[in-house]
């Protein structure tokens, strides 16, 4: 039962549409047809909610990602499940049921996640990262120096192999999405007349 929980929570908790909802009180306009059209923070940064707006959606997002990891953590189940809300969490903020399934890219709300396995390390690049967002302004060169050292420092201190292939495979979910996203677009504007 604690584990069927577990995955509702994730899903919905990623399914928070937390820039959109952001973009659309600061704007008054859908963040789905502004900019790329990606429900994300870096869009919604650039097409007006701001950079101070944008470094919330970031850490909201992220917070989203290790709260549904943690909720696993906190009922003692094992890190299978953990890996299933990270998962989870992820594929509500890529798919959100409150948005007709059109989200963004969960590049934050992963890190998130993978910050429930690895506390310390996720804290350290955090920083770096969070630092570099702040001088740039650049979310996604932000995201990076959060994410790709993660799963060697994993590897680094022994950490169980849950938390290696976690923090491995969320970036590469992340751009996958990514990926979709621009052949569903260049598919659909292929079909348009």
């Amino acid at each position: 039962m604690a584990e069927a929980i577990t995955l509702v929570i994730a899903y919905l908790l990623g399914s928070i549409p937390v820039s959109w909802l952001v973009f659309r009180w600061r704007t008054g306009q859908d963040l789905r047809l502004a900019g790329d059209g990606n429900v994300g923070a870096a869009n919604a940064a650039r097409m007006g909610a701001g950079h101070f707006f944008g470094a919330a959606i970031i850490v909201i997002d992220i917070g989203k990602g290790l709260l549904a990891v943690s909720v696993a953590r906190w009922w003692g189940l094992e890190l299978g499940w953990w890996m299933a809300a990270g998962g989870l969490v992820m594929v509500g903020h890529m798919w959100p049921i409150f948005l007709r399934f059109n989200g963004g890219r969960a590049a934050a709300t992963g890190l998130g996640a993978a910050g429930a396995f690895l506390p310390w390390q996720f804290g350290v690049t955090f920083v770096v990262g969070g630092l570099t967002y702040l001088v740039t302004r650049i979310a996604e060169l932000g995201i990076i120096l959060v994410a790709a050292p993660l799963p060697f420092l994993a590897i680094a201190f022994g950490e169980p192999i849950e938390s290696i292939i976690f923090c491995f495979a969320a970036p590469i979910a992340a751009g996958l999405k990514t990926v979709f996203d621009k052949a569903w677009d260049r598919w659909q504007d292929a079909g348009t007349p």
